[in-house]
């Protein structure tokens, strides 16, 4: 599980990368893998600081903030199969926070929808995917609007971000940024990046609808087997969003990859014409309609491995691409990671 720029014996290991408690941990990325790594490392006396070049934290576990309510607009909900998942959640949440998304799923094959059958059960926070991210942000130096563009070392490590402001040091910097990024921060720095850069990432086009007019669907989300869609989710399903009808109409990955340079504009009309067809509903009276390009939004070939981990030079990689493309596996990176660190 752990990959070094050079090849150690155990000891070798144990002598060049020992960090004992009060070092200090500079962290790029503030989504789920951050967030929960800040924490499992703060518990252990750590000095943690998160940087994340968003306005807010939370990656692809974002939301849309509208005067109707709260769309979201990245992950749909989450699953909670691992034991430490749970227990994480129940420890840095307030209670009953993460509720069950209790609806009628379905599916779309053949151009008919029908019941899913679904095994494992689907979890949101309350009002909004964003509150998870935003409730785990608490109680960490967290500063966002921050971009890492470089990282320089000497003794320790030093960040820049792209207005010139430097940060550190650091004894230890990880980076949970797609691999993409990941690559270009870590390269001439360890050979980490050339393994990283192999793994590409889907992107994802969604459309965001606020109807005027209550519109009746059976269903909470259809996952769609389809030439453009992938997902179609009534937002306003979810506890405590919006009471106006709201949906999240995403594309699927090979679809979205295709029109990746299409303007936003025709983006939305496409997914709402298909979705449209597939509800056999009208769509044309909005309150509100907005889309969004995910440029990483789930791994095209899955790391072989749940992190990264330089011991040479004190650098590590997770996140959730690193497991799987969800929320859970975002988790099990970091936590993975945390382990070997502590």
């Amino acid at each position: 599980m752990l990959i070094s720029s050079e090849t150690l014996s155990l000891s070798s290991v144990e002598a060049v990368f020992s960090l004992s408690p009060a070092k200090k941990v500079g962290i790029i990325g503030a989504g789920i893998s951050g967030l929960t790594l800040g924490h499992k490392l703060k518990e252990k006396g750590f000095q943690v600081e998160i940087f994340d070049k968003g306005n807010a934290v939370g990656g692809r576990a974002s939301s849309r903030r509208t005067e109707w309510g709260y769309l979201d607009h990245g992950a749909q909900f989450l699953t909670i199969r691992d034991p430490e998942f749970k227990d994480f959640l129940e420890t840095h949440l307030p209670d009953n926070w993460i509720v069950p998304w209790e609806v009628n799923f379905a599916q779309l094959q053949n151009h008919q929808i029908s019941p899913e059958n679904q095994k494992d059960s689907r979890y949101v926070p309350r009002q909004s995917m964003s509150t998870l991210c935003k409730h785990l942000a608490a109680n960490l130096l967290v500063k966002t609007q921050v971009k890492i563009i470089q990282l320089n070392r000497e003794e320790h490590w030093i960040l820049w971000d792209d207005k010139n402001n430097s940060y550190g040091p650091f004894d230890l910097v990880v980076i949970t940024a797609p691999p993409a990024q990941t690559a270009q921060l870590l390269d001439k720095h360890s050979d980490l990046a050339q393994e990283i850069a192999k793994i590409q990432m889907w992107p994802c086009w969604t459309l965001m609808l606020i109807t005027t007019d209550e519109i009746q669907i059976p269903f909470g989300g259809i996952k769609c087997e389809h030439p453009v869609l992938g997902w179609i989710g009534l937002n306003h399903t979810k506890p405590e969003r919006s009471k106006s009808t709201s949906i999240t109409v995403q594309a699927n990955w090979e679809w979205s990859a295709e029109n990746l340079e299409t303007e936003r504009e025709v983006i939305g009309e496409i997914l709402q014409l298909e979705a449209e067809q597939i509800l056999r509903v009208n769509l044309s009276a909005l309150n509100y309609k907005a889309v969004h390009l995910w440029r990483y939004a789930a791994p095209i070939n899955v790391a072989a491995q749940s992190y990264f981990l330089d011991q040479v030079n004190h650098l590590a990689v997770c996140g959730d691409w690193c497991v799987a493309g969800r929320i859970e596996g975002a988790f099990l990176s970091a936590n993975e990671l945390s382990k070997s660190l502590i």
